[in-house]
């Protein structure tokens, strides 16, 4: 990785940093109000999912959309970088900036659920194939809109991930081989878990090629 392209990661991280402290914070804040009380529990888990989502949402339009809107991108022309590099760059960068607040919110999940005494650690299981879940959304919100100009196209994709939220969490949270294990007093890491978590790492993986394919043919940046 080149001079130009490790400076282009770190400024995506600096210009974003009040966004990834502003995750990390809220999702953390989420988590712990969940060890107070059913409804608590109830308002801390839609509280750290939306903070999780709409974190991953402000770094894809702030991060690439806003870009484009303002023609920022003209002083890409100047440095000796090719289209490639430079979508690498925003890809790493952005995945980055996702990734650490990302991990502050899946850790202080996992911690709450071992933690605290009224949660069955059963539910280490779930926690994990969820966070895996909103990893991989972000990952596809990421190359839509590196992939995707038109802003009403942009707005189809955040729709249909946000939507996928709610589906995931029925259509996996109903599989027996996570259902049956929620209420156990350990976590249970079956096929169905393993199956689930190499789906999402496949999803996330495919979603972070395409950008980086469509960049290899085009001779503008973004």
């Amino acid at each position: 990785m080149n001079p130009v392209t490790r400076t282009l990661i770190a400024k995506e991280l600096y210009l974003h940093r009040w966004t990834m402290l502003g995750m990390a914070v809220a999702a953390a804040l989420a988590a712990g109000l969940c060890a107070f009380g059913r409804l608590a529990f109830n308002v801390g888990a839609i509280a750290w999912i939306t903070a999780v989502i709409a974190g991953g949402v402000m770094l894809a339009i702030y991060g690439v959309g806003q870009e484009r809107r303002d023609n920022s991108l003209q002083f890409v022309l100047s440095l000796p970088i090719s289209p490639r590099q430079y979508v690498l760059a925003k890809l790493a960068g952005l995945l980055l900036a996702y990734l650490l607040p990302w991990l502050v919110a899946a850790g202080s999940a996992a911690l709450l659920v071992v933690l605290s005494t009224a949660i069955p650690d059963g539910m280490l299981a779930y926690v994990a194939v969820l966070s895996g879940f909103l990893l991989a959304n972000f990952g596809v919100v990421l190359a839509g809109a590196l992939l995707v100009r038109s802003e009403g196209a942009m707005t189809a994709v955040i729709i249909v991930t946000n939507m996928g939220v709610s589906i995931f969490m029925f259509v996996v949270g109903a599989l027996p081989g996570i259902r049956d294990h929620l209420g156990d007093p350990a976590p249970v890491w079956n096929t169905t878990i393993l199956a689930v978590l190499l789906a999402e790492a496949l999803v996330l993986a495919s979603a972070l090629l395409l950008p980086l394919l469509s960049a290899a043919r085009r001779r503008d940046f973004l």
